[in-house]
Parts: C-alpha cells; sequence; structure tokens
C-alpha cells in the first residue's frame, strides 16, 4: 500500500470530518474518467449522502461492491489517481432514496458475509491439513496474543509459567485477586479446564453446507461457527487464562509511548485515563462470566490495555498498545522517503493532536475514543522509528482492532485419522461447489457485468420490486420514480456511455466536474506565471513542477491530456520512451522480477491511443498527503 492510501485509510478511520448531508433527496451517478492502473478503462461509482458504493474486479473473478467515506473516495482517485470525477445528481422522492441505498447496503452486508463464509472454508481446509500432519503443520496465528508472547504451546494444566518479580504486571496481579476475591479460588482453574475440554470435544463439522444452502442475491444465509474458528477461540481462551495466570507484562515491544515534551499528560487527563481503566477494570469482571465462546480475545486486549493506561498514569506520558502489523516484509507496507518524511510527520502530528483532543473533552472517554489515541499514536511512532542510515522508512498498515498476533502450535484433537480425512475431502469439494456457485452468482466480465452495469441492474431490480407493488411495468416505474430508464445490457456497460445515458434519461438537478489534482495545481500556477510558460512547462515531466515520477507509473516523457491536437506526435514520444523501458526490462529481470518490462508493455498498451487521439495516462502522485481540512472541503 503506498504512503498516500496509508495516510487516508488511517484518515479514514480516526479523523473523518465530512460536511453536513444535504437534506434534499438525492443520489449522485459518478464517472471516474481512464487512467494508468486500476480501472484503466474509466470507472463508476454512487453515492449517497456522504457513502460512496462502487464495485471493483476482485479474484477468483469476482465483482465485489465496497463502501467509502465520499471524502476519501475522492482523494483516492481524484487526488492521488489524478483523475476527473463526473457527476450526474439525480432527484428523488424520500423513500426512494433510502429504499435505494437500503439495497446497496444490503448487497453489500450479504455479499461480505458470503465471502466471509468462503473463507472460513479454507480455513477448516487449512486446519484440518494440518491437524493430519502435527509437528510439520505451520503454527495458528492467535490474534492479540502477540501483546504477550512470541510463541505458545497449549497443554492441559497452566501453561505459561509466572513471570519475573521484574516481569510481572501489577495491572494482571490486582485483576487477578480482584477475580478470586468476587469468583472463588478456584474459578480460573475451572475455567481453564472447561476450555480444555470444549476444546477437546471439537469436531469437524461444516458451519454451512453449500450444496444446501446455495447463496441467493439478496439473502442471509443462516450459519454456525466454523470449525476453524471454534478451535481457535478454545486456543486462544486458553492462552488468554495462562497469561493472566503468570501475570504476565506486555512485550515491551509491543507498548508505544511518546515522551515528547508536547505530549506530556496533564492532571486532568491522567484522571481521564484512569476512569476509562477503571472502567476497562470492570467490563474486564463482567466479561469472565460471558457465556460467548471468543471472550479471550477482549480478555487479552483489556489486560494489555490496562498494563498500558497504569504505565501512562504512573510516567505522565501516553502509552499505547501498537497496532500496527509486526511483519517486517508486509507486501501493504508503505515505504516513504527522506523527502516526503517532513510532510508525513506534519500530517500523523495533525492527526494525533486531533485524536487527543478527547482527553480534554468533558464527555467520558470511552472505546472508540481511546481507540483513535491508539491509531494515531501508533502512526506517529512509526515516522519516529530509527532507519539506520536507509534513505527510506517502511510504514506498516494498521489493524482496524488491536490484534497483533502470537504463533500457537497446533494442538491434536481426540479424532480419527478417517475422520479428519473424509472432512478435509468434503471441505475441499464444498469450496468448488461454493466457489461456483458466488460465480455465478457475482462473476465478473468485462462486457456484461463490470462495475457500471451492476450499477444499473441493483437500480432497476430496486424499481422492478416497487413496480410489482404498484400494478405497474419495471419501465413505468422508473419513469415516474427517476425520470426514465437505463437499461444495464448494451453499451451502458461502457462507464462513459453509462454518464451520457443518464445525463439524457434520468431527472436531473445538476451536473458537475471535479478536476483533479494535476490540473488544480496549473490552475493555481496561472495566476501565478504567464499561461504560455505553465503550458511550457508543465507539458513534460522533465521540466514538470508538478509531477515527479514515481515508481506506480511507466515511464512517459509528454502529457497528452492538455491539447488535442499535438496529441498523436506525443504518444510516439511517450511511445519510444515505453518501448525503451520495455526494452531494458529484458535485460534487468533477473534483479528487479520483472518490473521494468512489466511497466514498459503497460506504458506502451496506454500510449497506443493517444496515436488516435485519445488520452488514457494522466499520471498520479502516490506520495500525495491530505492537507489540514481536506475532509471539510464542499466538493464532495
Amino acid at each position: 500500500m503506498r504512503f498516500a492510501k496509508w495516510a487516508m485509510v488511517l484518515g479514514s478511520l480516526i479523523w473523518i470530518t465530512v460536511a453536513e448531508a444535504d437534506q434534499s433527496r438525492h443520489f449522485e451517478f459518478l464517472y471516474i474518467d481512464a487512467n494508468e492502473g486500476s480501472a484503466s478503462g474509466g470507472h463508476a461509482a454512487i453515492k449517497f449522502d456522504q457513502q460512496v458504493f462502487h464495485f471493483q474486479h476482485i479474484e477468483p473473478g469476482l465483482l465485489r461492491l465496497y463502501r467509502n467515506d465520499a471524502a476519501a473516495f475522492e482523494f483516492a482517485y481524484g487526488f492521488q489517481e489524478n483523475r476527473n470525477i463526473y457527476g450526474h445528481r439525480i432527484e428523488v422522492s424520500e423513500d426512494f432514496f433510502q429504499t435505494l441505498r437500503d439495497t446497496f447496503s444490503r448487497r453489500l452486508f450479504i455479499q461480505n458475509q458470503q465471502l466471509s463464509l468462503l473463507q472460513a472454508l479454507y480455513d477448516d481446509q487449512a486446519l484440518v491439513a494440518g491437524l493430519q500432519r502435527l509437528g510439520s503443520a505451520p503454527p495458528l496465528p492467535i490474534k492479540g496474543l502477540g501483546y504477550f508472547l512470541k510463541q505458545y504451546r497449549a497443554t492441559e494444566a497452566f501453561t505459561v509459567e509466572a513471570g519475573k518479580p521484574s516481569n510481572s504486571s501489577q495491572a494482571l496481579q490486582q485483576l487477578h485477586e480482584a477475580i478470586v476475591n468476587e469468583y472463588g479460588e478456584d474459578f480460573l482453574a475451572a475455567k481453564r479446564q472447561q476450555a480444555w475440554q470444549t476444546l477437546q470435544a471439537l469436531k469437524p463439522e461444516l458451519a454451512v453446507n453449500p450444496s444446501a444452502n446455495e447463496p441467493k442475491d439478496m439473502r442471509f444465509t443462516a450459519t454456525n461457527s466454523s470449525f476453524a474458528e471454534r478451535y481457535r477461540n478454545q486456543l486462544l481462551n486458553l492462552a488468554a487464562l495462562d497469561v493472566l495466570h503468570a501475570r504476565l507484562s506486555p512485550l515491551s515491544e509491543s507498548l508505544l509511548e511518546i515522551p515528547e515534551a508536547a505530549c506530556k499528560l496533564n492532571s486532568a487527563q491522567r484522571a481521564k485515563l484512569q476512569d476509562f481503566r477503571q472502567r476497562l477494570f470492570a467490563d474486564l469482571m463482567t466479561l469472565m462470566r460471558s457465556q460467548r465462546s471468543d471472550w479471550g480475545y477482549p480478555l487479552l486486549v483489556g489486560m494489555a490495555r490496562l498494563h498500558a493506561l497504569d504505565h501512562a498514569v504512573a510516567s505522565g506520558y501516553l502509552s499505547v498498545l501498537d497496532r500496527s502489523r509486526p511483519e517486517s516484509d508486509d507486501p501493504q507496507a508503505a515505504i516513504i522517503d527522506e523527502d516526503n518524511l517532513p510532510a508525513a510527520l506534519q500530517y500523523s502530528q495533525e492527526l494525533f493532536a486531533a485524536a487527543s483532543k478527547q482527553l480534554d473533552s468533558p464527555i467520558a472517554l470511552d472505546e472508540l475514543a481511546y481507540s483513535e489515541l491508539e491509531l494515531s499514536a501508533t502512526a506517529l511512532m512509526q515516522l519516529h522509528k530509527p532507519r539506520h542510515e536507509q534513505q527510506s522508512l517502511q510504514l506498516l498498515p494498521l489493524t482496524s482492532t488491536p490484534s497483533r498476533p502470537a504463533a500457537a502450535e497446533l494442538l491434536g484433537l481426540p479424532l480419527p485419522t478417517s475422520e479428519l480425512a473424509d472432512f478435509q475431502n468434503s471441505v475441499t469439494q464444498q469450496i468448488e461447489t461454493y466457489q461456483s456457485q458466488l460465480q455465478s452468482l457475482y462473476g465478473y466480465n468485462l462486457l456484461s457485468r463490470n462495475c457500471a452495469t451492476e450499477i444499473f441492474r441493483l437500480i432497476n431490480q430496486t424499481v422492478a420490486d416497487i413496480s410489482a407493488t404498484a400494478g405497474e411495468s419495471t419501465i413505468q416505474a422508473s419513469q415516474r420514480l427517476l425520470g426514465g430508464y437505463v437499461d444495464e445490457g448494451g453499451l451502458n456497460m461502457i462507464p462513459f456511455i453509462a454518464y451520457d445515458q443518464i445525463g439524457s434519461t434520468y431527472r436531473l438537478s445538476t451536473s458537475f466536474q471535479r478536476q483533479p489534482y494535476r490540473e488544480r495545481q496549473r490552475q493555481q500556477r496561472y495566476r501565478q506565471m504567464p499561461q504560455w510558460q505553465v503550458d511550457l512547462q508543465e507539458s513534460n515531466t522533465l521540466s514538470s513542477s508538478i509531477y515527479q515520477w514515481n515508481g506506480d507509473d511507466a515511464a512517459f516523457l509528454f502529457f497528452t491530456q492538455d491539447q488535442l491536437w499535438p496529441r498523436p506526435l506525443q504518444g510516439g514520444f511517450n511511445l519510444a520512451v515505453a518501448g525503451g523501458q520495455g526494452l531494458y526490462g529484458l535485460f534487468s529481470w533477473p534483479w528487479d522480477d520483472g518490473d521494468n518490462l512489466h511497466k514498459g508493455l503497460k506504458g506502451i498498451v496506454v500510449s497506443l491511443p493517444e496515436l488516435l487521439f485519445f488520452n488514457i495516462r494522466k499520471g498520479s502522485f502516490p506520495g500525495l498527503l491530505p492537507e489540514t481540512g481536506i475532509y471539510r472541503r464542499e466538493a464532495f
């Protein structure tokens, strides 16, 4: 994940401040024009208030619905990817607006459930394969346990030995004593024995039988917990009780402290953290009587937070759990170079300052506000990591919940080998069946099922449901509700044609265009320099003061979107540059894994249309950071 998207994800998680939703009832159809990279042929989306729904192609060949904050969506496409965003605002009734938005929301929830079911089948397959080859099977990652341990092996009795006095947590000692006083001396041992027996009694059963419960569009499916989930929960429960029994302090590398003078806690802030700590302590006491099957995870996180809160109150500096993924080779890690470090640091400081205001608010600190503190502090501390003379800094993705994992050794179950083998065969068959069913339901096809056609399909489906109760045809109902009818077939599968079709068919209140980042910067320079000078300087990548080539773009020379008639000539130069990068890629393949060859071929593909007066490539800005107040702009 590039740093700009890392920053936008963080901003979406902890600092979303958008304009008030318009009280008029309308939704917007958005067309995002072409550029090199994803959705190079253009993209379509639909916006309700400050939520944008859009479909994207995912593996294995499915069309998946996503929902994003509107400001984050515009920043990603209009700023980072430097694309024009065109929109039609369609006026509708209040009832139809709510019904249509519910249709998209329902599709999102159901599809997420169906894909989670598919993942559960994969998890079952991996677990049962591991149980058949204990000793050589890879360990099972247990979320939350990594705050206390790096590796874990469960046994029938308490596993983790008590730590040394220097490694003992006063917070966990206090919690342990409170549990014993409240529930009795034998409570924890009995609770652990129950978790052990539950684990040993597990039977490999499917959460759902896809053959008997074929996924239906817009229908929820009743499911049970998967075999892998039940196994993982009980292993996690055992681990949490072992940590509590040993009164372990969290690992030093799993906690973050911000020792800067500007971040020193005052007495009121420390009192607020202490109040939150007391409520958390009471919640953990109640949790010990919980009937939920996964109580071990909140117990682990709660114990780690208790320790961090005590440390913060005692030291006077905020101490939080590390919310980054610990894998040093994470493929989603962002790399920020020396030039972008000051801007990144300033942005993270602004996010941390915004989240820290919760400590000065008269409102009691709650779970969400404290989580925002953890996230912003983690982002800030990543930028303070020592770099050992490296010219770039690796930023790991942040997690939506505290989930630092530890490796747990698989624990064998008293099951016949034949039963495990039969279950593995059954799961493999069900995966094939369920994938086929999802493919028929959501299969991506560039010409018949893509980001544009699926929006019309859901709109027309909603209209058809309404028309069935009103005793009119779908076309008649669409004319009444939307001003006209647009079919999902034919050329409407092309996003810009779909946009034009809506403009001439639906009942519009207005249409608009949001200029991309580079064009906005050019307009600003027109106010500072003669237009001819700006056009000349910004016409190419060598002299441009706005664009700097980045590793996400194929090499090119001229920006061909600015003028129409010179485009074929400029495209010829771009084609030559792309060919040169591809030729170089043939020789550099052994040490760059074909990266330059791939980019050269991609550059050729996006340069060829320029010879015919058509522009795709516009350059991108992956290192761009949101400006202060970007979420307050009225542009979206």
